[in-house]
């Protein structure tokens, strides 16, 4: 029903409860309306009102004519859902700004405990990352600290949906080799990878399938554990190594597939 896609939309982007929204699309509707009639024309309880058209005046959602009885009147919805949306703008811009601040600040914080990651967890060799957010923020942290070479066996994920960070890293010097399945290459046709291929920045190759997609940024090694019903519901297990003799293994399996794949 129209009057409740309008309640549900009052309650999804202008920050009003069930009983708010019900008691100001009545409002509009009917113009004036005492409590009491409000509670007769709407699903708003009795009891609860007063307390409802009381909040939404402070709300700025209604205007309150004092009397023996209260009456009440809505605020023309074209003049308060826009003062909604231009102090929500404002908010939003103080919210944002005391983020940045705050990201600031703890960076700073925690900048002597970083300058102790090395001795404390250098030990640590391999790590398992669950989850294609936690996956993506690893590979990222991986793009931004290679120093030399970079090889990435892609078959749906990275290349596309991270060509800034793997831009960012050859245009540090950063040497590429980049091996996409067949079906992910017209979706890197308009891409800046494209672009960098045919300049000769980095190398480009294209096979028709592989069963081992990997990500190798020096000696670290990045790769997902095979699990279908996983990769469904984006909760893929990924495995993440730091030894050069696991490397120089995946390194041979890339070199594999290089050699069968075709230039793009």
């Amino acid at each position: 029903m129209v009057k409740d896609r309008m309640v549900e939309l009052l309650q999804e982007h202008f920050e009003l409860n069930l009983y708010e929204a019900r008691a100001y699309v009545a409002l509009v509707g009917f113009g004036v309306l005492t409590p009491a009639e409000l509670a007769s024309v709407s699903e708003v309880p009795a009891p609860r009102t007063y307390d409802v058209l009381r909040s939404l005046e402070k709300k700025g959602f209604a205007i309150s004519q004092p009397g023996k009885v209260n009456k009440y009147r809505p605020v023309h919805p074209e003049n308060i859902l826009e003062k909604f949306i231009e102090e929500w703008q404002e908010r939003v811009k103080e919210e944002l700004e005391a983020k940045k601040k705050a990201k600031e600040e703890l960076l700073e914080l925690m900048n002597p405990l970083i300058e102790t990651e090395i001795p404390k967890y250098g030990v640590e060799r391999v790590w398992v990352v669950r989850g294609i957010r936690n996956a993506t923020l690893k590979t990222k942290e991986m793009f931004e600290t290679v120093q030399e070479k970079l090889l990435l066996a892609d078959d749906g994920y990275i290349a596309v949906n991270l060509e800034k960070d793997i831009i960012a890293a050859v245009d540090r010097g950063v040497k590429a080799q980049i091996l996409v399945a067949e079906n992910l290459l017209p979706r890197l046709k308009t891409s800046k990878l494209m672009d960098y291929a045919k300049k000769g920045k980095i190398e480009l190759k294209v096979l028709d399938k592989f069963e081992l997609p990997m990500l190798i940024c020096d000696d670290e090694v990045f790769f997902a554990l095979e699990d279908m019903a996983a990769r469904y519901f984006n909760y893929e297990t990924q495995i993440w190594i730091k030894d050069f003799r696991v490397r120089a293994l995946f390194e041979a399996k890339f070199n594999e597939y290089w050699e069968k794949a075709k230039k793009a």
